[in-house]
């Protein structure tokens, strides 16, 4: 292989090495370094997407095509992609619905409801979207961090409406649960601008945090000390 190259000053290598920096789903720069010089050049692979989806059908056809969870990982790949949805739909109903070669059943819960929500959303089937969704929501024995998760997408995505509803659900659904439904609405009156309720919600969290994720404290109290400040 050719390519043409710039070579650039850099700090002594002994040993000839090899490496790669920026490195993305489709392209990469390569580079060989010695002594005081380095040489990188681009390697980008334009169809990549193609690429994996083709590959993620070789792959269903053989062992992991008898795990639901792996039609799901396929389905959701390209929902985030917005590639292949039609294909996506069927994988995201077989994870559901199965069955795979007899070998075992499809699995209904809020997860596998949710990605078949995604790929009819980056298809513009919004109204059925929503109607999934409902369903999951309303799924018996969801616990309370997935509807959290589920409502910090909508609020990242600027649906800051629509995640509240989802918060505020989620505190109706588990009323024993005081951390992630309580962070939920924290977070939620916080996007929203409501700093009285955003500033309760916010000390309940911070009454509630699990030991595992004390790490999280800090952050918290930050968040909830500009909120007092500003009101």
């Amino acid at each position: 292989m050719r390519v043409p190259v710039t070579p650039q000053d850099a700090p002594f290598t002994e040993f000839l090495t090899y490496g790669f920096d920026e490195r993305r789903p489709s392209s990469t720069i390569a580079f060989l370094q010695w002594e005081k010089k380095r040489i990188p050049f681009k390697v980008e692979v334009p169809n990549v997407n193609d690429l994996y989806v083709e590959k993620i059908r070789q792959q269903l056809e053989s062992w992991p095509g008898f795990r639901y969870e792996d039609w799901q990982t396929a389905a959701q790949f390209c929902a985030d992609n917005k590639i292949n949805l039609e294909e996506a739909l069927v994988w995201a109903d077989k994870a559901i619905s199965g069955p795979f070669r007899g070998a075992t059943i499809g699995h209904e819960d809020f997860s596998t409801l949710q990605t078949k929500a995604a790929v009819l959303a980056a298809m513009g089937r919004d109204t059925e979207a929503d109607g999934v969704m409902h369903k999951a929501l309303h799924l018996p024995g969801t616990d309370a961090y997935p509807i959290y998760a589920y409502g910090v997408g909508l609020l990242r995505a600027g649906k800051n409406t629509k995640a509240m509803e989802v918060f505020s659900f989620n505190r109706q659904q588990h009323p024993d649960e005081k951390f992630w439904t309580n962070l939920g609405l924290a977070r939620g009156y916080t996007a929203a601008g409501d700093k009285k309720n955003a500033i309760a919600s916010w000390e309940t969290v911070l009454k509630n945090i699990p030991v595992d994720l004390s790490n999280r404290t800090s952050a918290y109290e930050q968040t909830l000390k500009k909120l007092k400040e500003s009101s």
